[in-house]
């Protein structure tokens, strides 16, 4: 989906009353993979210092992780109900106890978006990151948790960027969450008197 459809469908999901258009509201605010939202625990989130911290058995590359939450990620999971007896923030029906693997596919399906994929919306915030802000390319990377540095500049870089992080996620969230005002002009114009 192209970056400039995103607020759109933000819109469209926060008008849909289930934990599956939470979930990928979710999913869009924190540019996650759809696994790490599917398993995402309460126990990993905190939100008074606004961290979701994944332990490396859960991320991709191996290595614990943390994701700066916006106000407006931390807003919704405040407002997400606890279920008892699940530790999951999107606790499934199955023997699993996690939302379904294809329970994205078959809300976006269900929107008429048959060819948009989970996968996508990082590429939407990436191709955003880019064209929209002046963020430097590895804290766009590393908000995606691709961690590009080679072994040297690795040695001497190890900082995580989370505050940078933050700064650039809090601007996503803005962006996706603020739907254009569609043809109005905002200027400091005085009224005109009547002829």
């Amino acid at each position: 989906m192209a970056w400039q459809d995103v607020p759109a469908l933000m819109v469209t999901l926060a008008g849909i009353d289930s934990r599956d258009a939470l979930a990928a509201r979710l999913l869009i605010l924190t540019g996650a993979r759809s696994h790490m939202i599917r398993f995402a625990l309460w126990s990993e989130i905190d939100l008074e210092a606004g961290v979701w911290s994944l332990p490396a058995e859960r991320m991709k590359m191996r290595q614990a992780f943390d994701i700066p939450l916006a106000p407006e990620a931390v807003e919704l999971l405040r407002q997400l109900p606890r279920f008892d007896g699940s530790p999951y923030l999107f606790p499934g029906r199955g023997r699993a106890g996690v939302m379904h693997k294809n329970a994205f596919r078959t809300l976006l399906h269900s929107l008429g978006l048959p060819d948009v994929t989970t996968h996508g919306f990082r590429s939407s915030f990436r191709d955003w990151a880019g064209e929209r802000t002046s963020f430097p390319r590895e804290v766009c990377e590393l908000a995606l948790a691709h961690d590009e540095r080679d072994q040297t500049e690795g040695a001497y870089s190890r900082s995580d960027f989370l505050e940078k992080r933050r700064a650039l996620m809090a601007e996503w969230a803005r962006f996706i969450t603020t739907l254009p005002a569609a043809n109005v002009v905002h200027g400091g114009f005085r009224r005109g008197r009547a002829v």
